[in-house]
């Protein structure tokens, strides 16, 4: 993230010194580890091919006053950062953002950052019991996660009452606000931009085709409140069960919809089998897109690329370079992709990291949070609202074969009246 160049504050920069975490399984069995072996702060040329060295084994951990304190770090001014993820509900999600909270801590932290896990378990009673415990037994600082809108209600219910700011990843702005925060990826912010953008290239009717679901409502709901403030006109509609069938069958009843008077704009908000049929659908439809643009959300991001059918497509997205950076670290350092959702999780303990640095627990303050001139990220320029939900720069991307071709580039920096 130190590549990224803006006006927004760098979320830190590489520190030769390390912080901790403590291993999930290691910490629910109450045995901490010592720190994992991470990449070594990365130069230009990224992190080191170097091998870690071989830790002693851990030593089990202790509680203070303060909170959990592993026996290495008992004489350290500890800032400890609480994660709350779903070990529990989804696996692969929580062990991504784990891999890349650990990535940040050895990228970002410093010796006196301890990272602490716990499960968000499946509904909101369940990350409320483990944010309490986080909060009155652990000492956590700050919390990071859950994902799920419930659990970040929980959460931040029992936070708000402790003064501990929480940083969850859902995308639901209702949970946000009052020291709860939200870094995701925000439907209303994403539909807003490709409308703007249409409507600067003179597209005033749209049509959409999406989900039946919470997904698919809060689009439609943001596309037809930005469309009539943007002159846009939304002409149909056609929301679908997420199969692969169903969603074939509502892109050929869009089409018959539309033959007699085309929608200069379609937005399709999906993405895998469901986008891709649909694409081909519309074309074998006779949907021209010489005349009609296909248009899409974030989601589109990897997929879009692949169909034949969406080229010359526009879909808007997190400045795609700068999440370019993040990627190849978290490839070379655990041997795998990273999944959409790690990019978050790296993001919000780089920026416990960079707000601790200097001021310890004191820097998670509203104010240092909601620093108007914002952080960058790996997925790009961000800020919180003070209503807790997240603005991000967001570019405008064509769909070409193999290709990501920026139309029009994500922001560097936020104006200041806003």
């Amino acid at each position: 993230m130190g590549a990224v160049k803006s006006s927004g504050r760098k979320l830190a920069a590489p520190s030769l010194k390390t912080g901790a975490a403590i291993g999930f399984a290691a910490f629910m069995a109450a045995c901490a580890t010592a720190p994992a072996p991470g990449p070594a702060a990365p130069g230009p040329g990224g992190p080191t091919a170097e091998p870690s060295p071989v830790l002693p084994p851990p030593a089990p951990p202790t509680s203070t006053a303060e909170g959990i304190t592993p026996p290495f770090m008992a004489s350290r001014p500890i800032v400890r950062v609480g994660l709350l993820l779903p070990f529990s509900l989804r696996p692969q999600d929580a062990a991504a953002l784990y891999n890349a909270a650990e990535l940040a801590l050895f990228d970002h932290g410093n010796q006196n950052t301890l990272l602490i896990p716990r499960d968000a378990g499946s509904d909101e009673a369940s990350a409320s019991a483990a944010a309490r415990a986080l909060v009155n037994e652990d000492g956590a600082d700050i919390i990071i996660g859950p994902v799920l809108r419930e659990g970040v209600a929980g959460a931040g219910n029992v936070a708000r009452g402790q003064n501990v700011p929480v940083i969850g990843f859902s995308s639901d702005r209702d949970v946000a606000g009052n020291g709860v925060y939200l870094l995701s990826f925000q439907l209303e912010d994403e539909v807003a931009r490709i409308v703007s953008y249409a409507a600067s290239q003179n597209i005033r009717t749209i049509a959409l085709l999406a989900p039946s679901n919470e997904y698919g409502r809060r689009i439609e709901s943001a596309l037809r409140a930005e469309a009539a403030s943007s002159g846009v006109t939304i002409v149909t509609s056609q929301l679908y069960n997420r199969t692969d069938a169903d969603a074939t069958a509502a892109a050929n009843a869009l089409a018959a919809t539309l033959q007699p008077s085309p929608a200069q704009g379609i937005i399709i908000a999906d993405n895998g089998g469901p986008l891709r049929a649909i694409g081909t659908a519309l074309v074998q439809r006779g949907v021209n897109q010489s005349s009609t643009r296909f248009m899409g959300t974030s989601v589109w991001a990897g997929d879009a690329q692949r169909e034949p059918s969406l080229a010359g497509g526009w879909y808007v997205a997190p400045d795609p370079g700068a999440r370019t950076d993040f990627e190849a670290r978290y490839q070379a350092t655990f041997g795998q992709a990273p999944t959409r959702l790690s990019s978050l999780g790296y993001d919000a303990v780089a920026l416990a990291a960079l707000l601790s640095r200097d001021a310890g627990p004191r820097g998670f303050s509203r104010s240092a949070i909601e620093n108007g001139e914002g952080f960058a990220g790996s997925d790009g320029l961000f800020r919180f609202r003070s209503t807790g939900a997240i603005e991000r720069g967001l570019a405008i991307i064509e769909v070409r074969p193999n290709e990501v071709t920026i139309l029009e580039a994500a922001p560097r920096r936020f104006p200041r009246s806003s």
